[in-house]
């Protein structure tokens, strides 16, 4: 966290789809009323994930270290 930016969320492949990763947004969420983030066009699981925890994309862009396209997105 910095500030009100999400860096970067990881749970470990073995450990996804038990419901780790959305107790920890669950966790921000109540501490900042307002979070962005960014998150690869590409990446469809975590796109969703994100959209189901009440995050819009608010802006297309291209990440300036990997050249990928990326959503900014925000609750």
């Amino acid at each position: 966290m910095n500030n009100e930016f999400i860096g970067a969320l990881f749970v470990d492949i073995d450990a996804q789809g038990k419901g780790i990763g959305k107790s920890l947004m669950d966790f921000v969420i109540d501490k900042y009323s307002k979070l962005n983030l960014a998150v690869y066009k590409d990446n469809a699981n975590s796109v969703e994930f994100y959209k189901n925890r009440g995050f819009k994309i608010i802006q297309e862009q291209i990440n300036e270290d990997s050249n990928h396209k990326e959503y900014i997105m925000e609750n």
